[in-house]
């Protein structure tokens, strides 16, 4: 039987305003449904190629019409920015709408300015949409930077001085943990696990997957360890893996069936919880999985929306995760059940609730939420409504969040610039920092009085709770993003890359339009499946995805990701850089997701 494969894409997320995650459509448009009738043809696999970019290169955006009783269109169009476009079809010649036809339209970025868009599709008796949830989506997700001069970095906390600095170029790392006895250093980038000594720049060890991941995700996995730095656990494709410190050889590996926004270890080792975005498998999609040390599955849980991070007290007992788009809620879960403790009401409209953190204790949790409804919520175990909600200035969304193991206080970061520092006890800020770049990475020190916090324009500050002004800032190669603070308040650990600012509007760097001289062409996508032993009639659905990177699923439905032009620098001015497709090597990897 052959292998079909899935062409839809990463972008099916509940709002428009950020790339691959979910954003919002210009001032948070909400599309009104269709009606469904029995007559309706079927719009599917909408998506944008590629997902991710610079300027002046060609994307191409394209879906499928369908139709049972081989109707042919009476239109098929792209919304499209807010104007309605008439598509055309990739194939002239394609009349077969019981199989399906291919539609495309075709667009040359001249800025990073956001581009929102869903399908619509009719018969004549009825109409059909796709690339929508309640707002268009948003894509190519696009960027200033040729985000290829990456890095993991230890700092002084004292003095800000670098400690070491370890180049993973155009991988992006999508987490760093330091342990909790100050001796360890876990990382994990687009296509390696590495553990250091927290002093010593060169790994104890390396993990290498051999599948060869696609670079630049909003769905990264991620990585963290146990308190006595014995166990590290990562996520990397549909793989989840436990390390121990003395080797990088996995003690185990369980296949997760599709990719994860994160991955969390309780800090004295014994359990293990994975957020689960969305899989072609229906039965594999949105769900928190719990595992013990040695690899047995405890429980799983399903949500309607992708899983975005989960938090784990100290013992394992008490688990704090958020969902996305439908979904939109906070939960707290206890380690003998997969009943919910709390599921909260839905937090926001149609954004994600992206950030979670729990006290070692569990009594206390906090969830960062995200675009027009950005507010910081803060939950006990004992009640379904939150303890107190802080709404952030101009509602920018928090990302960035961390809690103090005594659950004492709260630090986090906002995509408007703002820093904050809460006791858990009220949501008057006990400090309030401001800068100029969006803030997706933050960690507090554990006894609540320095903030640390990294953003958009490559900076890292350290803020005191007693003072005004940062103690010091200190500029990376790339984006940060992600921080972890030594618990002995000696080093700072922080890894660049962009998984955490797809989807989100950047307003401090406000889109230039510039002039493009040489447009960017991308392969083919026939090409691209050519080359990784595709058919021409393999088209639309996978049963196997182990042999194609690059694809991904997002709120339950098949979506490709491609491995995306490595941006390469063409610009003359400050602006861009342009993408030259990475392809992948043909060796087991499983679905990836996203919404």
């Amino acid at each position: 039987m052959k292998k079909l494969i899935i062409l839809a894409t990463i972008f099916l997320m509940c709002f428009p305003a950020i790339g691959l995650a979910e954003d919002k459509a210009p001032g948070g448009q909400i599309i009104p449904k269709l009606a469904q009738t029995p007559e309706d043809p079927v719009l599917e696999y909408g998506h944008v190629y590629p997902f991710w970019g610079a300027p002046c290169a060609r994307y191409t955006y394209s879906v499928i019409y369908r139709d049972e009783q081989a109707r042919p269109p009476e239109y098929v169009r792209i919304y499209f920015n807010g104007d309605w476009i008439d598509m055309e079809k990739e194939n002239a010649q394609d009349d077969n709408y019981t199989r399906g036809v291919k539609y495309i339209y075709q667009y040359v970025p001249e800025s990073t300015e956001s581009n929102f868009y869903f399908f619509e599709a009719s018969n004549g008796k009825g109409k059909a949409r796709d690339s929508i949830i309640d707002s268009p989506d948003n894509g190519p997700v696009l960027f200033t930077s040729s985000l290829d001069n990456n890095e993991i970095a230890v700092l002084e906390q004292e003095t800000g001085k670098f400690l070491w600095r370890f180049s993973t170029g155009q991988e992006w790392v999508s987490k760093v943990a330091i342990s909790r006895n100050n001796k360890y250093l876990a990382a994990k980038t687009s296509r390696h696990v590495y553990l250091f000594e927290i002093e010593r720049k060169e790994p104890l060890w390396t993990f290498t997957l051999n599948a060869g991941p696609m670079i630049g995700d909003d769905v990264d996995g991620g990585v963290d360890i146990s308190a006595d730095g014995k166990r590290i656990i990562a996520m990397i494709g549909s793989g989840l893996y436990l390390f121990s410190n003395t080797s990088g050889e996995p003690l185990w590996r369980r296949d997760i069936g599709g990719s994860a926004y994160g991955v969390s270890i309780s800090p004295d080792g014994s359990t293990i919880a994975v957020a689960v975005a969305a899989s072609q498998d229906e039965e594999k999609s949105n769900l928190l999985v719990l595992f013990d040390d040695k690899g047995n599955e405890l429980w799983s849980y399903q949500s309607s929306g992708n899983f975005h991070s989960a938090d784990l007290n100290w013992d394992g007992s008490v688990i704090a995760v958020a969902t996305g788009c439908p979904d939109r809620r906070a939960y707290i879960f206890l380690r003998q059940s997969n009943e919910p403790l709390l599921r909260s009401d839905m937090l926001t409209r149609d954004s994600p609730i992206h950030a979670s953190a729990i006290s070692d204790d569990g009594e206390t949790a906090a969830f960062g939420a995200e675009s027009d409804a950005g507010a910081l919520h803060v939950f006990s175990q004992d009640s379904s409504d939150p303890l107190w909600k802080f709404t952030t200035p101009r509602n920018r969304s928090i990302r960035s969040l961390a809690i103090t193991p005594d659950g004492q206080y709260i630090g986090a970061g906002t995509f408007g610039g703002d820093a904050y520092i809460f006791s858990h006890e009220s949501s008057a800020p006990l400090s309030h920092y401001t800068v100029e770049e969006r803030l997706g990475s933050a960690d507090i020190s554990d006894d609540g009085a320095l903030l640390a916090v990294g953003g958009s324009n490559n900076n890292l500050y350290l803020f005191s709770k007693e003072e005004a002004r940062p103690r010091w800032q200190v500029s990376l190669n790339e984006y940060i993003n992600s921080l972890d603070m030594s618990p002995d308040n000696k080093y700072i650990a922080a890894g660049t890359g962009a998984s955490i600012y797809f989807f989100e509007s950047d307003e401090f760097n406000q889109p230039k339009v510039q002039k493009c001289e040489q447009v960017i062409e991308p392969p083919p996508e026939m090409e691209m499946q050519t080359q990784m032993g595709i058919e021409d009639n393999d088209i639309r659905i996978s049963d196997n995805f182990d042999n194609f990177n690059g694809f991904a699923i997002k709120n339950g439905k098949e979506t490709k990701k491609f491995p995306l032009m490595e941006l390469l620098s063409v610009s003359l001015g400050v602006l861009l850089i342009a993408a030259s497709i990475m392809l992948w090597p043909k060796k087991s990897r499983k679905t990836k997701t996203k919404k």
